[in-house]
């Protein structure tokens, strides 16, 4: 799966939010907040090609938790953005 390009992230008055950029921001219209964990994860993933257990992996080297619940948080996150429609593929 992937990030899809026509989206962009910024942080703005401490919140991290998604927004659509250039012709789609007229038909998306929406900001999206994201957690501290689903920014990290944005960051460390965009332009990437991953997978959740590649996405488990970076929750597992930053935060240090459980690799079975950070697999179960990175599907959870992951599962959210597709729901946005801020990510394609599988």
């Amino acid at each position: 799966m992937k990030i899809k390009k026509e989206f962009t992230m910024r942080t703005v008055m401490g919140q991290h939010v998604v927004m659509a950029e250039g012709n789609n921001a007229d038909s998306y219209g929406k900001l999206i907040n994201l957690n501290n964990s689903a920014a990290m994860l944005w960051e460390a993933l965009k332009g990437k090609t991953f997978t959740v257990d590649d996405a488990a992996a970076l929750l597992v080297s930053k935060y240090g938790i459980d690799p079975a619940q950070a697999h179960d948080d990175a599907t959870h996150i992951l599962r959210l953005m597709a729901d946005k429609g801020l990510i394609e593929g599988d």
